[in-house]
């Protein structure tokens, strides 16, 4: 990666004008000399992925996010791992508002090319609103890295519940330092109007309810992704290749993306398992 930098630093090429880490930032794709690159930046993200620490994933989410200053529109697909990421650093609101923004702006209508519009500027969406099923851009990563934003919420809550039930009156600093220690997501944290709530049960059923909503939308476009978190072994040794809407070849790559976002998230592998089972 560093010498391909330095290489289009050097010979930046007649087709950007001078250096495009000043001049066409957000339209990386569209010049052929930029290309070598962002391939060997986007390897870079792809081999220290294989490393399974923290430190790890926040160098690969950085440089994801710079790929897409780089170029908006993403032509080498970055986006679709972005949420699982977030998840793994337990960033879960910043995973729900990537998704967000992609749902409702990422339409054809937005100009990619044009840097004077807002970009990825959705922040502190409400995670418990109901599940669009027919957004702009719902790709299958995103539709499960959802999935899970959704049950680790739930779980969280439910956890809440249960320090309510064996302590009615747990004031808001006891609930709070209950999240510190439990919780899988930051999200209750942000969200006091929630977390004094007397009684969460309905807003756990409403999750659970969008939860299965998830499954049976993931099902639809990819009836062989579940049956991968059920028994990883299905997908674990395979190597991403072209694939179709569908089928078992992108379900591979979503898995690829995917999978240590569940596996670091035991509770959730369970829930899902279950709901797997019931629908067989």
């Amino acid at each position: 990666m560093a010498e391909e930098e330095a290489k289009l630093r050097a010979n930046p090429g007649a087709d950007t004008d001078g250096n495009p880490f000043d001049n066409v930032v957000g339209l990386f794709w569209f010049f052929q000399s930029t290309r070598p690159y962002m391939q060997a930046r986007f390897d870079y993200i792809t081999a220290i992925l294989n490393v399974r620490t923290g430190e790890a994933v926040e160098i690969a989410l950085d440089h994801s996010l710079d790929l897409l200053r780089l170029c908006r529109g993403d032509n080498l697909g970055v986006r679709s791992h972005v949420p699982a990421l977030y998840l793994r650093l337990g960033r879960d609101q910043d995973a729900y508002d990537f998704i967000k923004w992609y749902a409702d702006r990422g339409d054809s209508n937005y100009n990619w090319r044009d840097m004077s519009l807002p970009y990825l500027d959705m922040h502190g969406e409400d995670t418990f609103e109901a599940v669009n099923e027919n957004p702009h851009h719902a790709n299958l990563s995103f539709l499960i890295a959802l999935t899970l934003i959704k049950i680790r919420l739930m779980k969280d809550l439910q956890s809440l519940q249960a320090l309510l039930q064996s302590n009615p009156n747990a004031t808001g600093e006891a609930r709070y330092d209950h999240l510190q220690e439990e919780a899988m997501s930051d999200v209750l944290l942000k969200r006091p109007d929630v977390v004094a709530q007397d009684n969460y049960e309905e807003t756990i059923a409403e999750l659970r309810r969008q939860v299965l909503q998830l499954y049976r939308l993931v099902k639809g476009k990819n009836p062989h992704f579940w049956p991968g978190i059920a028994n990883p072994a299905l997908f674990a040794y395979s190597v991403p290749t072209i694939y179709t809407p569908g089928s078992r070849e992108e379900a591979v790559l979503v898995f690829r993306h995917s999978w240590y976002s569940w596996s670091e998230t035991e509770p959730a592998i369970q829930f899902i398992r279950g709901v797997i089972s019931s629908d067989a």
